[in-house]
């Protein structure tokens, strides 16, 4: 019982840690922000913060891989075009896009270089994952799936970084089709 008490309890501090991050986010620079800043924002003591983190982007980067997690949760259900897709590219930027003013923070720091580094790793991984479980058996690739994964991770994220540097000039949805149209011609000439 005490073990449940002790997990809920630190869920609802990292919880806190998180939003105090998310709200500092979207008041000033992610590089001016301090674990002091955080902290006093979330109302715990210093030694409360490093019991769960060991900096701003050990944080940062928990809060990221919970968010590519839930995200990746998606890519089971049909897309809403009823298409195959990889990964959900059409979800990702409509959370991107829901959440414009805490992406804007962290555009104006580190932030979002590590939100794109964390997203590069976590969908490469993810898709190489994914890519193998659909190989069908005894059938090799054209090219490595680990190749072909960072590939995909990679063109998703860049196609991320512009749509943001040029201030969403398409919806979630072109957005989409155009990376699937981009994508799914090299997925299946490599599978």
């Amino acid at each position: 019982m005490a073990n449940l008490k002790t997990d809920r309890r630190s869920q609802r501090t990292q919880q806190i840690l998180h939003q105090a991050l998310m709200a500092l986010m979207q008041e000033k620079r992610y590089d001016d922000i301090t674990v002091q800043d955080i902290i006093d924002r979330a109302n715990v003591g210093r030694s409360t913060f490093y019991a769960h983190y060991q900096d701003k982007e050990d944080l940062m980067t928990s809060g990221l891989m919970h968010l590519m997690h839930i995200m990746s949760g998606l890519v089971a259900t049909p897309s809403k075009t009823g298409e195959t897709r990889l990964f959900p590219t059409q979800e990702l930027y409509e959370h991107v896009q829901e959440n414009q003013s805490l992406f804007r923070g962290m555009i104006r720091g580190r932030g979002l270089e590590l939100f794109f580094e964390k997203g590069q790793e976590f969908w490469s991984q993810k898709l190489s994952v994914d890519l193998k479980a659909h190989l069908p058996k005894d059938h090799q690739p054209t090219v490595p799936i680990e190749v072909l994964a960072q590939f995909l991770a990679g063109t998703f994220i860049t196609m991320l970084r512009w749509w943001l540097d040029n201030k969403m000039p398409y919806s979630p949805k072109e957005m989409d089709a155009m990376m699937q149209k981009l994508v799914m011609p090299v997925v299946e000439a490599c599978l």
